[in-house]
């Protein structure tokens, strides 16, 4: 009887234990905090007859992201991106382009890797914007200091095959 005892004692002991030593496993915390203003610019190929020129234009994100939502929210941004065209040279013919501020949103990787995505279509066009890229905290203040990487345009129009342009982007926190 004694040894029954001690057995079953023995087993509730090692339930018991082995209860306390199974957690839930940890999901992963954003590398840094994404949310602010940032400015810096966007670049491209412009094919002008026989030359292609880089060009360089103004780029301004502001971006959030809530850090205090649970996992995969706290990974979620979304923000707005300014696109200024100022840098274009456009025909007499066409008025200075104004520019477009456009809605994103988008996920932030473990590894500091930052998609946003742009989309929408109207009657008979759609236009898609994505910029990718990597962002980097530079100090110990758990923000992101720069994000640089590639963008992207894709436009669809009713009737015509799909056609975009693309470039590179770099872009660094911007103080108020």
């Amino acid at each position: 009887m004694r040894s029954k005892l001690f057995i079953l004692m023995f087993c509730v002991v090692a339930a018991v234990l082995t209860l306390g030593q199974t957690q839930c496993p940890q999901w992963p915390k954003p590398p840094f905090d994404t949310t602010g203003l940032y400015k810096g610019t966007w670049s491209g190929l412009v094919d002008e007859s026989e030359e292609i020129q880089r060009i360089e234009c103004p780029l301004t994100l502001h971006l959030e992201q809530t850090l205090t939502a649970s996992y995969p929210g706290d990974h979620a941004v979304k923000g707005w991106v300014e696109i200024d065209y100022s840098c274009l040279d456009v025909p007499d013919r066409i008025t200075e382009l104004p520019a477009s501020k456009v809605n994103v949103s988008g996920l932030l990787a473990d590894d500091g890797r930052l998609t946003l995505f742009s989309g929408g279509c109207g009657t008979g066009a759609c236009a898609i914007l994505m910029l990718g890229g990597q962002g980097v905290t530079t100090d110990n203040d758990n923000l992101m200091d720069t994000y640089a990487g590639n963008w992207s345009l894709v436009i669809l129009l009713a009737g015509v095959q799909p056609f975009g342009v693309g470039g590179m982007f770099e872009v660094e926190r911007w103080l108020e």
